[in-house]
């Protein structure tokens, strides 16, 4: 509401129905949608997001959707410094990254805590599809986990993980590999107690490979985008894949991680499979 107030006399009534008014904070930079009919307007918008939060010094739109491979979005700054790097805190890690050369979502904060809570003494935890490290490096700080092991297969993000290894000093137990998981899961040599799978575009397609590396009565992390009354298809994705594999649920839970789009949420099932 305050940037609608803000903009109450710089732009008309019709034009302030059209107006965004959330964005993600990345770091010190606000990541905005500006609608078609507000693009004459974009720069007095930027330029009021960075007035009223001082703590912001960047302001980027959205210039396109979620696309590719790596599921990167592109972006164009509006207002403040002309970059698109910046450092991120969440829940005691430092993150460096560029939100457009790498897929970040700030709002999975509060769930890469949440699996940390579940982490128990000890155990072994694999993170596929591991970015620029936040799901490793949030549940090393924050959980008593043994061995991590993030691998991610878009380099530039994997250079920024191995960057955020670094400067998170106190945090010795993550090891972080650039490559496919097809091809560097089964090189591994071991068996996880948690294997995370935070790609939940095409992320089923993995499931086999995940539940290969996952010891008998560990525990799957399985994201996926779902409607709410259709939370079960996801349940069965994984069922499925244990049947092939000659493994069982034993336990399961649905989490809402958040809002994507009309009527889809991204999920996380986890599962206990024997």
């Amino acid at each position: 509401m305050k940037l609608k107030k803000a903009l109450k006399n710089k732009l008309s009534p019709a034009e302030l129905d059209l107006l965004v008014r959330a964005y993600d904070l990345v770091g010190d930079i606000a990541i905005t949608i500006i609608p078609v009919e507000l693009a004459e307007k974009e720069g007095l918008i930027g330029e009021t997001i960075l007035r009223l939060n001082k703590n912001i010094k960047v302001v980027a739109k959205r210039a396109g959707h979620y696309a590719g491979e790596f599921r990167t979005i592109p972006l164009t700054v509006i207002a403040g410094e002309n970059r698109k790097e910046t450092e991120h805190k969440e829940y005691g890690v430092r993150l460096r990254l560029n939100p457009e050369e790498t897929y970040f979502s700030v709002r999975s904060g509060t769930e890469r805590k949440r699996l940390a809570t579940l982490v128990k003494p000890a155990e072994d935890v694999l993170v596929m599809f591991s970015g620029v490290g936040a799901f490793p490096l949030v549940i090393a700080k924050n959980s008593p986990a043994g061995q991590l092991i993030g691998i991610e297969k878009n380099l530039i993000a994997h250079e920024y993980a191995v960057h955020n290894l670094k400067i998170n000093k106190k945090i010795s137990n993550v090891t972080l590999l650039a490559g496919d998981v097809i091809d560097l899961v089964p090189g591994l040599g071991k068996e996880f107690d948690r294997v995370v799978m935070p790609l939940p575009k095409t992320g089923e397609t993995y499931l086999d490979l995940a539940i290969s590396a996952l010891k008998k009565g560990g525990w799957l992390h399985f994201y996926d985008f779902q409607s709410l009354d259709s939370l079960a298809d996801s349940v069965e994705k994984v069922a499925m894949a244990g049947k092939r594999n000659n493994r069982t649920i034993s336990q399961t839970q649905s989490v809402i991680c958040g809002h994507c789009g009309p009527g889809t949420y991204r999920i996380c099932v986890d599962v206990k499979i024997a």
